[in-house]
């Protein structure tokens, strides 16, 4: 099916399975802090709109991480080992960096391991979707992309489902001191410190779990609190999984070059058109802003539910019970999973011009439907998570073959799709939390939604307006 010989078809074949696997990892260590973050909070003795930055200073180090590997990827990993190399040392410390976060009360290290964390993910992630297109080439590669970013959101939902087994019951939860409620009921704009000792009786299992928190080596004979396995185990899975590029680096297989067999044939025309080299787009500089801007919202419409959705639930006008609280995380990224799963088969009928606009209908649908109606039915605010998930996680992997289409995006350009991410995912959630415990409410959120997508819109009108 892509026409390679025998030796790089092994590869390939080793490669995909290794790289879904490393990228469901991606998934799992991305969000294992949206249904543990309101405890997360009273761990480290902050509010519910301070822990947000957790998501803030991560995607700096995504931002930082990306950019990056932009600029050296291409340029200086230019061996099948070295690329390998560099994707096994990513993840790996990936994996890392998230079995530290439970294992402090100290909010300063928590939110440094989480932007060493993030550093890694956005070099692997960049360095990764760079490297689908350039072994096998922009026509053939959309689907493969689509698999790449299903893995991703796999690992989304399932680790919204790995968390809920170890979540305190009703039973040992102060609702009021976990969302920082006043006496009468609503949440409190101003955070009263709360020490490391309520979280404990918060918890009922981590009275005994820390001596010093700024020293985690001071952990022997001490028990592991149940919200860290989570951690742990995401944490694992990619330390594991990340040893397939090390040892696909050793094997005696040739990795496909799709852009040094199009160097061979640069001076036909003929042959450009068909390998999709060449490049119909003016006003390049405009083009890629508003790029930036229609994946980076997609993904800032991300970071508002993955931190928020079990806490809009334990603490918005639903006041939903902490088991029912996770459902509406848990639906989220299981309708981004069954989205991604979908957009995968959908990218072979659909052009991704058209999967972007399908997207961007229904995802505008999904966050008024969560605004009329998210704030006074659970199951209507489950349903309306589930459809703005799966239809928003059509639009980067759409967005990024719709310009693979029209101009080689291996290079720096690629790291152009994941600083808008990132820009988008380090500003949403602290601004997502700040409107969350304003006088706007908990359903500010909807409403920021509903804005999101129509910039979003307007962003993609733009792009099909610039002349070509």
């Amino acid at each position: 099916m892509l026409g390679l010989d025998r030796d790089s078809s092994i590869w390939v074949c080793i490669y995909f399975p290794v790289s879904w696997m490393t990228q469901f990892g991606h998934g799992l260590v991305t969000t294992v802090v949206g249904p543990t973050q309101p405890y997360l909070a009273k761990q480290t003795g902050v509010d519910i709109a301070t822990v947000n930055f957790v998501w803030t200073f991560g995607f700096i180090g995504y931002l930082i991480g990306s950019l990056i590997t932009g600029f050296v990827y291409k340029r200086y990993m230019k061996t099948a080992r070295w690329k390998l190399l560099f994707l096994f040392i990513n993840i790996f410390l990936a994996g890392v960096f998230v079995i530290i976060l439970p294992l402090t009360s100290s909010f300063t290290l928590l939110v440094a391991a989480r932007l060493l964390q993030h550093f890694t993910l956005g070099a692997f992630m960049t360095a990764d979707a760079s490297l689908v297109v350039y072994l096998i080439g922009p026509e053939k590669s959309p689907p493969f992309t689509m698999i790449q970013h299903a893995s991703i959101a796999a690992g989304f939902a399932v680790s919204s489902l790995l968390v809920q087994p170890f979540l305190p019951d009703q039973s040992q939860v102060n609702k009021n001191e976990l969302c920082d409620k006043t006496s009468d009921g609503n949440i409190s704009t101003t955070f009263e410190a709360q020490t490391t000792t309520s979280s404990s009786q918060l918890f009922n299992v981590t009275s005994n779990i820390y001596g010093d928190m700024n020293n985690l080596g001071e952990l022997e004979n001490e028990k592991v609190a149940d919200i860290s396995w989570p951690f742990i185990i995401t944490g694992c899975w990619c330390i594991l999984f990340s040893f397939g590029f090390l040892l696909l680096s050793c094997l005696p297989y040739k990795m496909p070059k799709y852009y040094e067999a199009e160097e061979e044939t640069k001076e036909s025309d003929e042959n450009k058109a068909i390998l999709g080299a060449t490049s119909t787009i003016k006003h390049t500089k405009i083009f890629f802003v508003l790029v930036m801007i229609l994946t980076g919202l997609s993904c800032g419409i991300e970071r508002i539910y993955q931190p928020l959705a079990t806490t809009f639930g334990l603490c918005g006008p639903l006041d939903l019970s902490p088991s029912e609280a996770v459902i509406g995380d848990t639906c989220f990224n299981t309708g981004f999973t069954v989205g991604r799963i979908a957009s995968a088969l959908v990218a072979s009928l659909l052009a991704p011009r058209t999967m972007i606009i399908g997207s961007l209908g229904m995802c505008t649908l999904s966050a008024i439907l969560l605004a009329l109606i998210g704030g006074i039915n659970k199951y209507g605010f489950f349903v309306g998570v589930a459809l703005l998930g799966s239809f928003v996680s059509w639009e980067f992997g759409a967005t990024y073959s719709f310009v693979a289409s029209k101009t080689d995006i291996t290079g720096q350009q690629t790291s152009l799709f994941f600083i808008g991410c990132g820009i988008f995912s380090l500003a949403t959630p602290p601004l997502a939390g700040y409107l969350f415990t304003s006088s706007l409410g908990a359903m500010s959120i909807t409403y920021l939604t509903i804005l999101y997508t129509i910039i979003q819109i307007a962003a993609f009108i733009g792009i099909l307006y610039i002349p070509k």
